[in-house]
């Protein structure tokens, strides 16, 4: 189920795709289903007083098309949180499903009363409210004990905020003119990420997600399109353009050298940024369409940002946050 079989590993990237949406679907389709939500549908359908081979048949697709009223990480997180509250509730001899708003403000006190963050009672409510909400069920979180315990928990003591510092135009153009001569594709690599991050206002999932077909280069600018972003809820897609700069930190120019050592061919479906491996004097992007890892890309970022500012506390944000502060207008 997790991976390819030699016959799988041979067939297309588009039908691999698919495939794989196709099996995430049906995993969710379990865990639904693991709420008794199946069950509920069979119930409401057989009270409605019309039963026909036609309302049957809908009654199982309705499922699938509650999989898409919000993302599969989101249902995933709910989910856990829902089981966790079920299994304490279960424990002491109660029901999940309906909860009753008592048993949910107990596990919630029980929460706060181990130390529990804030976070961790949000998720908890969040799937409670999920799980009765696909459902059709009453929603007990909206219970006055429960409502109230949600305040308590943002009252409770926790350790203040150490806010990340932002990465400034002049750190990335002496970065740039450290390496003006390197041609080292790993050192390139970085540096492309960085820049693209700072130059796009893009998050590390949306960089990491960038295919080398979705660049379009043009005379004075190059366009990417993303497909999946945070604040993009129901996956239309989006386009950023970058313009040539006139700096040593020029996003075009770096794009374009980077393209050129790692023989990337445009029209491919690979991903842009892939692990590198070394081989006596050959330097490569491995073949495998293996995108880089967030720990892996943090960890080379954040280092070759620290040669230059090794006083700053960044993480990758910093470079989102850098270019949405300060617009990359002089690079």
């Amino acid at each position: 189920m997790g991976s390819w079989n030699s016959v799988e590993s041979l067939k297309s990237s588009t039908w691999r795709e698919l495939e794989a949406v196709y099996r995430v679907l049906l995993s969710l389709l379990v865990t639904l289903q693991g709420i008794g939500l199946k069950c509920t549908i069979q119930k409401e359908i057989s009270q409605c007083g019309a039963i026909s081979e036609n309302f049957t048949q809908l009654g199982g697709k309705i499922e699938e098309f509650l999989l898409h009223s919000h993302s599969s990480n989101t249902n995933s997180k709910y989910f856990y949180s829902f089981k966790r509250c079920e299994q304490f509730i279960s424990k002491e001899g109660g029901k999940s499903i309906p909860a009753s708003p008592i048993h949910v403000a107990l596990y919630l006190t029980h929460l706060l009363d181990k130390g529990s963050s804030k976070s961790v009672v949000q998720s908890a409510v969040y799937g409670i409210k999920w799980a009765h909400n696909i459902q059709g069920i009453q929603d007990p979180t909206t219970n006055s004990f429960v409502v109230n315990l949600m305040e308590a928990a943002k009252r409770q003591p926790h350790r203040p905020k150490v806010k990340k510092d932002h990465i400034t135009v002049d750190v990335l153009i002496n970065l740039c003119s450290k390496y003006k001569d390197c041609n080292d594709l790993l050192v390139i690599r970085d540096l492309t990420m960085i820049i693209l991050c700072f130059a796009g206002f893009l998050r590390y999932d949306e960089v990491s997600a960038i295919r080398c077909k979705d660049i379009v280069f043009k005379d004075d600018n190059f366009s990417i399109k993303i497909f999946k972003s945070k604040t993009d809820q129901y996956r239309l897609g989006d386009e950023i353009v970058i313009c040539k700069g006139e700096s040593i930190a020029c996003p075009y120019l770096l794009l374009k050298k980077y393209f050129q050592l790692a023989m990337i061919n445009s029209e491919s479906d690979n991903f842009l940024f892939r692990p590198i491996f070394r081989s006596k004097q050959v330097c490569s992007l491995i073949y495998k369409n293996k995108r880089l890892s967030y720990t892996r890309a943090r960890e080379c970022i954040v280092s070759r940002l620290k040669s230059i500012c090794p006083d700053l506390n960044i993480s990758l944000h910093s470079l989102r946050a850098g270019g949405l502060l300060q617009p990359p207008i002089q690079m």
